[in-house]
Order: structure tokens, then sequence, then C-alpha cells
């Protein structure tokens, strides 16, 4: 019977892998507020998105059962990696009853060279719920007033040139907009 059963998510792992759609930018109008929902550390310490301050903070929700997740954690190490430096932060944020410890997780994270990353903890997926999100993968975008820009929802090779390229152009709008706003707010 155990045999049976991981055969059967091996193949619902994989399942993910083939029906994986391209992944969907959605840019919003104008920022948005960000529920004051927790995340957490791996020593429990609480943080929100608001508290962040990058030029663009890409949150990534997941699941350790997603295989597009997988793929996406793979190519975000590269990522950070080319990104580093140039006022992109990525951080992981997953459902804390995955993990037995937090030696499971790290060592899960460096098996698919995603280590580089700082990763919280989703406690009840209160997170999730709270953000309404449907789909993992997950990137909420969010600006450096902490508000929420966009999400990217889906699996990205995000190692890819034109991504990386993509990405650094993104962020370098939504900070000259950001500065506008702040521009005209100063005006009236």
């Amino acid at each position: 019977m155990n045999k049976i059963l991981k055969i059967l998510a091996v193949l619902w792992m994989l399942a993910g892998y083939i029906s994986t759609a391209e992944a969907k930018i959605n840019m919003f109008p104008k920022p948005r507020y960000i529920p004051a929902l927790s995340i957490y550390d791996d020593n429990g310490n609480a943080y929100k998105l608001t508290e962040f301050n990058s030029d663009l903070l890409m949150a990534v929700v997941w699941s350790k059962s997603c295989g597009p997740c997988l793929k996406d954690l793979m190519h975000l190490g590269r990522f950070v990696r080319k990104t580093m430096g140039k006022g992109i932060e990525v951080i992981l944020i997953s459902p804390d009853n995955e993990w037995k410890s937090t030696a499971e997780k790290r060592a899960f994270l460096k098996r698919l060279g995603a280590d580089n990353m700082v990763s919280y903890n989703d406690r009840k997926s209160n997170f999730r719920g709270g953000m309404a999100i449907a789909v993992t993968p997950t990137a909420i975008l969010v600006n450096k007033n902490g508000e929420e820009v966009g999400q990217i929802t889906g699996s990205i090779d995000w190692d890819d040139s034109d991504v990386v390229d993509y990405m650094l152009k993104l962020k370098k709008e939504i900070s000259e907009k950001l500065e506008q706003s702040k521009a005209a707010d100063q005006q009236n």
C-alpha cells in the first residue's frame, strides 16, 4: 500500500510539471493596501510584508507538494544570484505544517538551490487565505511603500535572461511611479 501511495504522489507531482501553464502577470493600475497578515521566521518572529524596505519585494508563496513550485525554486535561486544588489529582494513563504523541522526545510531548499533566500512560514495558511491566493506558485510584488503592485501566478523560468531583464525594468518602473506619486503629493 505504501508503494502505491508513493507512486501516486510522484505521478501527482509530475502532473504539476506537465500541466503548468505559462505564468500570468497581473500588474495593478494603482498600488493596493496589503492586509496586516503575519509571516513567521524560523525562530517564530512575526513579520508583515509592509515591513520590508526593498525597491521591489517578491514574496513567493509556494508549497513543497506543488510541482511547478519546485521547478520555480530552482530557477529563483539563480535569479537571486543574477539580481543580487540590484534592488530586488525575494522571500519564500510556505505552509508551516509541511515541515517537521527548520532543518528539514533548509535541507529541502538547499537541494533545490534555493537556500540563498529567506524563508518564512505561513501558520495555518492564514497569510495565503488573507491574501486570497488560490494558485501556487504566486509571487506577490510589493513596492518600497509596502503596497502590492502586482502578482505573478504560475511557473516561470526566473533565471532566463529575458525574465531577469523584464524584472529589472519592472523594478525601475515601479520605483519611478512611486517617486512621481510622492512628488505629486508634495505639490498638493
